[in-house]
């Protein structure tokens, strides 16, 4: 296993792609060390994007696309800053609730930060905000789309534990909106002590045009998260229902898709659904050799020779997902960790659809930590600021995001209260 965890460390290291570091590592484990036959890696590579749960990841990857070609995700930001008003950093508020209503229907934190940073860093800039401050807002945001449902996190998540993917998007309901309640905690109190501008104040019309404007678009997540909750549709279903709504929409209510559009937003789904799909499947092989040679059992002595205390395994898994977080992609960590964490999870009595959550929340984290920090990248490239800069704007927002963490951590019924009251009704 030496080999297995070293060469994939050392690819990683030398700046080979995580998916391909994993896969690589696989191979070299299975060719060098083990006695199997490298077909072994095909099967697996194979069975492991081969889940009825992962067909919801396209549909949502694609719904995203298709919101933001539409313009709904402008138009949902127009209303966010309509509604904030004149507050001391009004367009940090902004950003946090733009976030969230872009999230109800991607799913995924690159997406948001996209989406959102390239319009409201621009914006912020111009209204005398430092640009690291908005690049880092921007960021610290996007983490709200992989919580609030349809969270492609919870999908991965439910494709390698067997839990149910509705009952994951309720747990992260109320989670999702502490992040947001966090981050608006931060902004208000370095709007305070750094002077940030205050936002603009908008007539009434002013408010019920941008209402208006935004309806079609606000209809489509209560089209999704309704129909999951109410039981109606799979949350697969709800992801072919958000594309067919968005073009709908794109199409014949705003008139602002085109059908020439379409390929490129078909194009740029594949890529990314390909992208994540893949690193699935090699770190759904890598996972299964882990766990053919360390026995789920000896990890579980392990943990209850360290402590028997469940506060402090909680506190243990959230420090060895924030050190992955570091150099490992999430999807990656979460396949190969899930089959290993659930006998211990079982073992400490932990829920895990409320370990999902608390697995979802610190992976958000490693998405702001170099020096993998996807989201770093991502916003130092939309808004044009320097990693370092970013960072340097960073660090109270580390403190808010970890301190949601651990409170998710040991307060199971911020997760499972809204599953227990509705989570029967789940398809």
């Amino acid at each position: 296993m030496l080999v297995l965890v070293l060469s994939m460390l050392l690819l990683l290291v030398l700046g080979v792609p995580v998916g391909y570091a994993i896969g690589i590592s696989s191979l070299l484990y299975v060719v060098l060390v083990s006695d199997m036959s490298p077909l072994v890696i095909v099967q697996q590579i194979s069975s492991g994007a081969d889940t009825m749960v992962l067909l919801a990841l396209p549909f949502f990857l694609l719904a995203g696309e298709i919101m933001n070609a539409a313009g709904i995700t402008k138009r949902l930001t127009r209303l966010a800053l309509a509604f904030v008003g004149p507050l001391p950093g009004g367009l940090s508020y902004v950003v946090v609730l733009a976030n969230m209503l872009v999230a109800m229907v991607s799913g995924a934190a690159i997406a948001s930060a996209a989406a959102v940073g390239s319009t409201m860093v621009p914006m912020m800039e111009k209204k005398g905000y430092p640009k690291g401050f908005a690049a880092a807002v921007n960021a610290a945001s996007a983490t709200i789309g992989p919580v609030i449902p349809p969270s492609i996190g919870f999908i991965i998540y439910a494709s390698v534990s067997g839990v149910s993917v509705g009952k994951l998007f309720l747990a992260g309901t109320l989670p999702g909106i502490l992040i947001a309640v966090a981050i608006m905690v931060v902004c208000a109190v370095v709007a305070r002590r750094a002077g940030h501008p205050r936002g603009e104040r908008h007539r009434f019309g002013e408010v019920a045009e941008s209402l208006w404007a935004a309806l079609p678009g606000l209809l489509m997540p209560v089209i999704i998260l309704g129909g999951i909750f109410g039981g109606l549709v799979t949350p697969t279903e709800a992801g072919v229902l958000a594309v067919a709504y968005g073009l709908a929409i794109g199409l014949f209510v705003y008139r602002s898709l085109r059908i020439a559009d379409l390929p490129r937003i078909l194009l740029i789904t594949a890529r990314r659904s390909t992208a994540i799909l893949f690193i699935i499947a090699c770190a759904s092989c890598f996972g299964f050799l882990i766990s053919r040679e360390v026995d789920a059992e000896i990890f579980v002595e392990f943990f209850q020779i360290v402590t028997r205390q469940r506060w402090l395994m909680l506190l243990l898994l959230i420090g060895l997902i924030l050190l992955l977080g570091t150099v490992m992609e999430g999807g990656s960590i979460m396949i190969i960790l899930t089959p290993l964490l659930l006998p211990v999870l079982a073992s400490y009595q932990v829920d895990p659809v409320h370990f999902g959550v608390v697995f979802q929340l610190a992976i958000m984290i490693g998405l702001l930590t170099p020096p993998v920090g996807i989201l770093l990248f991502v916003m130092a490239g939309v808004s044009q600021v320097s990693v370092k800069s970013i960072l340097a704007n960073l660090w109270p927002f580390y403190l808010a995001l970890t301190a949601v963490t651990l409170i998710a951590a040991y307060v199971p019924d911020l997760s499972l209260w809204l599953v227990d009251l509705w989570g029967g009704q789940i398809k």
